[in-house]
Order: structure tokens, then sequence, then C-alpha cells
């Protein structure tokens, strides 16, 4: 890390797993562990609280949902996670009890690095997988700078509007299908580099508009992927029962493994999720700050 460098382009690599205590902080969820966490994320662009781990009775867990709510309330402003209007969802596997929710999420199949809507993702561990699910977190900043070593051009491609995709409900739109304001992967904004990035919505919405990607578009595409899967670059870790894990969207990505599961419902990995809006402590450009997708109600 450079000294003077403004805190969210800070690079880090897989070698922070060997500090992974200066972003981690033992204390109940409370204001007191968000203001902490909001300077953590300020500085790696991620914290982990650890705290009691909850006891596997809804009563129990209830009551660290409105904890967890209060917790998220302090880090930034709580928004909606969908047209269902969740501010604090269940990240578990439904997919054979749920037929018809093909949510990735909601399965036990890998995810890709990738960024979520909001400023910041909280993740709350209820119950870890019978084995799997593991977590990994790389810096955009450090992929940004392994791109450029090998082609700078297609950073430069990457700062360049993108096909959009929207779903239904989202700012309103009754129906899903690309949005009418293109997007940028990358952006920078007073020296802060940040990423918006869901690979398939961007081709689900070139291949609606009829406009495939460009040569370079997809070049530029792959070899972001490329680096976001280095060894080298990525911190990997399980969360366990208790953690929580606060996650600036913009300034790093994260990805899951897959994994297997209980085959009972109520030992299942089990994990609260909410999204904080937070653009006063972490300003980036507008094309970056997504606000409330789920605020408005769909326009018919």
């Amino acid at each position: 890390m450079e000294p003077n460098e403004p805190a969210l382009t800070r690079r880090w690599d897989a070698s922070i797993a060997r500090r992974l205590g200066e972003a981690t902080i033992t204390a109940p969820l409370s204001a007191d562990a968000a203001s902490e966490a909001i300077a953590l994320v300020q500085r790696f662009g991620f914290a982990i609280v650890e705290s009691a781990p909850t006891a596997p009775t809804e009563p129990a867990i209830d009551d660290r949902r409105g904890e967890l709510e209060s917790f998220g309330s302090t880090l930034g402003t709580p928004v909606f996670q969908s047209p269902r209007h969740e501010l604090v969802e269940d990240v578990k596997d439904f997919s054979d009890v749920e037929r018809g929710d093909d949510r990735g999420y909601r399965s036990g199949g890998e995810l890709k690095p990738h960024s979520d809507p909001p400023t910041l993702i909280v993740l709350h561990c209820l119950q870890a997988a019978k084995s799997g699910g593991g977590s990994s977190l790389v810096s955009v900043a450090s992929i940004v700078q392994r791109m450029a070593a090998t082609d700078p051009t297609l950073v430069d491609e990457l700062m360049a509007p993108f096909p959009d995709w929207r779903i239904a409900g989202q700012d309103g739109a009754a129906v899903a299908g690309p949005s009418p304001r293109p997007r940028p992967v990358l952006s920078q904004h007073e020296g802060t580099l940040s990423c918006v990035l869901y690979r398939p919505f961007i081709e689900l919405a070139a291949d609606a508009l009829g406009t495939p990607l460009r040569r370079e578009q997809i070049a530029a595409l792959d070899l972001f992927e490329a680096c976001s899967l280095d060894d080298d670059l990525t911190l990997r870790f399980v969360l366990r029962p208790g953690q929580t894990l606060v996650l600036h969207n913009r300034s790093v990505l994260h990805a899951r493994t897959d994994y297997t599961d209980w085959p009972e419902l109520g030992r299942r990995r089990h994990l609260l999720r909410m999204w904080i809006d937070a653009p006063e402590s972490f300003p980036v450009h507008p094309d970056h700050e997504l606000g409330d997708l789920f605020a408005s109600p769909p326009v018919l």
C-alpha cells in the first residue's frame, strides 16, 4: 500500500490473510461496533465483527435479526434487496423446496467474484455448511493494477459505458429489460476507484439490445475476471457462526465456493444479509451510486 493513497484505492493481496486480525472486531453487534467497522472498511474495504453465535431457535434468530437491523442502521441506510422489500434477507439453500426460486444466493452453487448494488453488504453467519461455502474477497485496485501491467487499454475499456440490465421492480420498472442508462464497470471519483460488475447482466442487456459486445469489451471483461480469480490476489476464509462480514461493494469483489449442506433444513448453511446505502461515508462516482433500487413501486 502506498502511504498517501486514498483509503479505498489501497491495494492488498492474499497475504492480507496474515493480518486478518487487524480487520476483525470482537464485540456484540452494536452502534459502537458499527463505528469501528466503518473505520476498518474505509481502510481495507471490509471488516469482520465477531460476536457470540446464535442458538438455533426461532426466538434467538429473531433476536439476532433485530440486532443486525439495528447494527446495519448505524452503518448507513438499510435498503430493500428486491421487489419483495426485504431489509434482512435469508441466504440459504431453498432450491429443493422452492423450485421457482432460482436466485443464486439461495442455492449451493459457486458464485464468481462480483459486486452487489448497495454501498455496503452485511452478511451475518447463523450456521455454516457441512463442507465448503468459503468466502473469497479481492481488491478491485489490485485487479486493475494487474490488468494495467498486462494491457492498460483494456482498463480504459472498462471505464467506458457498458449495457446494463435491470430486473422487474428496479427503479420502478414494471418489467425486466435493458437499462436506458449504460454504466461503466470501473470509475474514478476524487481518487477513489470503484467497480460495479455482474457480468451476466451485461451480456443479457447486450443480447436484448441486439448490439453484441465489441471484441475489446469482451477481452476487457475476460482479463478482469481472470485477474479477479488469481490465487495470489484473493483472500479466502469461511465465515463462522457469530461472524458478520461488512463489505464495501465498490472497492472489493466477493465470491463463494460451492458447498455441501446438511439434509435437515434446520441445520443448513444460513446467513442473514442486509444492503446498506452509505454515500456519505463511502462516496463514489454518481454512475456507481445506485441508491435504493426498489424504493419506487412498479410503473404499470
